[in-house]
C-alpha cells in the first residue's frame, strides 16, 4: 500500500479529528488539565501547528503523527483565545499558561538541530513501518544536523524502534519527577543526520 506524509494543516476536519486521536492515545495521559474529554479534543485540533505536524497518511486515513521542534518554534502551542473559549475566561488562560509553560519551553538551543516532539502511531498500525516511515521524514530535512527526541524508559517497544533507526542515548534523567509517577525516567536521544 502507498502511503503519503502531508502537513497537518492540509487535512479535512475528519482527517484533523483524527490525527487528534493519535495524539490522545499516545499523549493524552498528560493531557490532565481537565476532564472534559470532548472538550480537550476540540481544542487541539485548532493548536496544533499547521505545518510541523505531519501526519502519515493511507487511504485517506491518519495512521501516523509526527511532531518537530525547533530552536525557534514547538508544534504544540495553547492558545490563550482557544483556552478561553472552551474552558471560559479564568480556567482557560490558567490552562494556556500552565501548559505552554511546558509545551513552549525550548527543547534544542542551535538551528541546525531539530527536536521530534510528538511521534505516536495508532494502535492498528504499529509494527508496519509507520514510525520507521515518519522518522526517516524527520531526519531528511535538509536543513537539520542533529535530531533529538526523548522517551520514557518503561517505554522498551519505542526505545527499540530508536536505536533501530540509528538513535543513540545522550543523556538520561533518572532524577526526574515522572519516575515516581510510574513511567520511568526520560531518555534523551539523538542521531546525526549531517547529509
Amino acid at each position: 500500500m502507498g502511503y503519503e506524509i502531508v502537513e497537518y494543516g492540509s487535512l479535512n476536519e475528519e482527517q484533523k479529528k483524527q490525527a487528534v486521536e493519535l495524539f490522545m492515545e499516545g499523549f493524552g495521559h498528560f493531557m490532565t488539565f481537565s476532564k472534559k474529554e470532548e472538550l480537550k479534543r476540540k481544542l487541539l485540533v485548532e493548536i496544533f501547528n499547521p505545518s510541523l505536524f505531519k501526519c502519515y497518511m493511507e487511504d485517506g486515513d491518519v495512521l501516523g503523527l509526527l511532531g518537530i521542534a525547533t530552536s525557534e518554534v514547538r508544534p504544540i502551542k495553547f492558545s490563550t483565545d482557544s483556552c478561553i473559549k472552551y474552558f471560559g475566561k479564568i480556567k482557560g488562560t490558567i490552562i494556556s499558561k500552565q501548559m505552554n509553560a511546558i509545551f513552549q519551553k525550548p527543547v534544542v538551543k542551535l538551528k541546525d538541530e531539530l527536536y521530534i516532539d510528538v511521534l505516536v502511531t495508532g494502535s492498528k498500525a504499529r509494527r508496519k513501518g509507520v514510525g520507521t516511515a515518519l522518522l526517516n521524514y524527520a531526519c531528511e530535512l535538509k536543513e537539520y544536523n542533529t535530531c533529538f527526541l526523548e522517551v520514557f524508559s518503561n517505554n522498551q517497544a519505542a526505545i527499540n524502534l530508536y536505536e533501530k533507526n540509528g538513535f543513540i542515548v545522550d543523556k538520561r534523567e533518572k532524577t526526574s519527577f515522572m519516575r515516581f509517577l510510574g513511567a520511568g525516567y526520560p531518555i534523551r536521544m539523538k542521531k546525526n543526520i549531517s547529509k
